[in-house]
């Protein structure tokens, strides 16, 4: 029954994946993250693809990271038995999809970005201002998408206990009953309806150059 649950109120990780990059289209095209977009540029520099690639991969990972609690998941079967003990210890949907996760996920990453940088300096060297502009879009990446998917569920029957170790749950609308369940119709409706619109934008954008 738990796991018949599970399947019924957890939104699948294609859904978070599509919605996490649909939104990181719609973000980089409004203040240009990853550069200029391609649809406007006159020109393609490779730095600009390795940029976007960069951007987006992390936004998808992203989308799926929260994930990682629970063992079933994409992202859960990726890492195997990390997951399986990150399960075990904190259960699925508690701290990776609250506030408090994405506080403390990343004050860790800056952390971790300043103690590799204080150890290189130590012995001389100078990380290369390219490097750790794009460590920046990749830490801006992933968090986006951890975002996305935590909004993302609280759409669903669910909800998310957004103010963990308070074990309320949170969801929009506030009402349960007007949220929907995984694999119905709403979800196809609201992950393929953000798809079409973005492909419209660009293709407007297109036509208009």
């Amino acid at each position: 029954m738990a796991g018949k649950l599970c399947v019924e109120v957890f939104m699948e990780g294609r859904s978070h994946l599509l919605i996490g990059l649909t939104a990181g289209v719609v973000l980089d095209s409004m203040i240009h993250l990853s550069g200029d977009p391609l649809t406007m540029a006159k020109a393609v520099p490779l730095v600009l693809i390795v940029r976007k690639a960069v951007y987006y991969g992390a936004v998808g990972f992203g989308a799926l990271l929260p994930d990682i609690d629970n063992a079933h998941s994409i992202i859960g079967r990726k890492f195997g038995p990390i997951s399986k003990e990150i399960q075990h210890l904190a259960g699925h949907r508690t701290l990776f999809h609250s506030i408090l996760g994405l506080v403390l996920g990343s004050l860790l990453a800056m952390g971790l970005e300043r103690l590799v940088i204080y150890l290189l300096g130590q012995r001389g060297f100078e990380l290369p201002a390219e490097l750790i502009s794009t460590s920046h879009l990749v830490f801006v990446g992933i968090l986006f998408g951890c975002i996305m998917h935590i909004l993302a569920d609280a759409l669903t029957i669910g909800g998310v206990p957004l103010l963990w170790p308070i074990r309320k749950r949170y969801g929009f609308p506030p009402s349960a009953k007007w949220r929907f369940r995984t694999g119905s119709w709403p979800e196809f409706v609201i992950v393929w309806g953000f798809m079409i619109l973005v492909a419209l934008a660009i293709w407007q954008s297109i036509i208009i150059i």
